[in-house]
């Protein structure tokens, strides 16, 4: 695999000049011609290093993904080549901190909101993101909560939950399956290796409808993913703190979501994510795939991509 190193200029804005403000920082973009990737390692404030990548024309309305517990960007490949979101979007993708690529530091108050926020603004910063949807699946629906709490109004232009976790607290034991919360002791598990292999495996298998036909590529680079990620990383980044409050006012002053689940998700209840927020977002889409893995967006490819397509139109199209 052939890479090439390019200067900042690659992408379209001022030098130096981020969506936050400007910034000091010079960025080298490496493009990767078999994937059709422009990735990079961007410091955050604390200086721990976040993964990301983008594919498509920067020029387009951006939609970013963040993936969920253990698992990294990579889970997305199938949408960042898939040529209808190519053709309308520019897709943005980052590893959060303490999965995959990106730092994972073994103190609980690196992963405080507030830093997880920065991961976002460093992202968007170096990639030339502004005003994008949020794409959060499972665990990265999370992340919402982080930059409606430290970021600055109108940073999103909408969020779509996908099969997604609001934020950490008493809601997991609402949202969360009986089946995903026992998987938390053994994904924590020190000192019992078989225990800690079984419970990941599982935990991989009960993202898909059928995992023995899922190709084994595929299922190998999630296994692999989720081993890169060390037991008290996986703690910390649900033992977490998170404030909903100025997430709830966000909803209530309208910010666009669209709540996507299938009826066959063994991880999460999406008719309860919606219970949840309907109280608090005045302007929520709701769409349920019939038969829909937790992993719908592998599972039910085609289905969720138009969801996505029609209700980011509708956002973009308002701003």
């Amino acid at each position: 695999m052939l890479t090439y190193r390019y200067p900042i200029p690659i992408l379209p804005g001022s030098e130096n000049q981020g969506p936050h403000g400007p910034t000091s920082v010079n960025y080298d973009y490496q493009y990767d011609h078999a994937e059709g990737l422009i990735y990079n390692t961007v410091p955050s404030k604390d200086g721990a290093l976040i993964y990301a990548d983008a594919a498509g024309d920067p020029t387009k309305p951006c939609l970013v993904f963040v993936h969920g517990l253990a698992l990294s960007g990579a889970v997305f490949d199938n949408l960042f080549t898939n040529p209808k979101l190519i053709a309308n979007f520019y897709l943005v993708r980052y590893d959060t901190r303490g999965h995959g690529r990106s730092a994972m530091p073994e103190s609980l108050d690196a992963y405080s909101s507030e830093i997880y926020a920065e991961d976002f603004k460093a992202m968007a910063q170096a990639f030339k993101v502004e005003k994008p949807i949020f794409i959060g699946w499972s665990l990265g629906g999370t992340i919402v909560c982080d930059i409606a709490a430290h970021l600055p109004k109108g940073t999103l232009a909408g969020v779509v939950y996908l099969a997604a976790l609001p934020f950490i607290g008493p809601i997991m034991g609402r949202v969360g399956t009986p089946l995903v919360l026992g998987f938390l002791p053994g994904l924590f598990s020190t000192d019992d290796v078989n225990l800690s292999t079984k419970t990941t495996i599982d935990f991989v298998d009960t993202l898909f409808a059928d995992p023995k036909n899922v190709p084994f590529s595929f299922k190998t680079s999630c296994l692999g993913t989720a081993l890169l990620q060390f037991p008290k990383a996986c703690s910390n980044v649900v033992s977490r703190p998170q404030d909903p409050e100025k997430l709830y006012e966000l909803a209530k002053e309208g910010l666009p979501l669209l709540a996507l689940s299938g009826t066959a998700d063994q991880q999460v209840h999406g008719d309860v994510v919606v219970e949840e927020m309907r109280p608090y977002f005045k302007n929520m889409d709701v769409h349920t795939v019939e038969g829909g893995s937790h992993a719908l967006f592998y599972d039910n490819e085609a289905e969720v991509i138009d969801s996505i397509s029609r209700f980011a139109s509708k956002v973009f199209a308002g701003r």
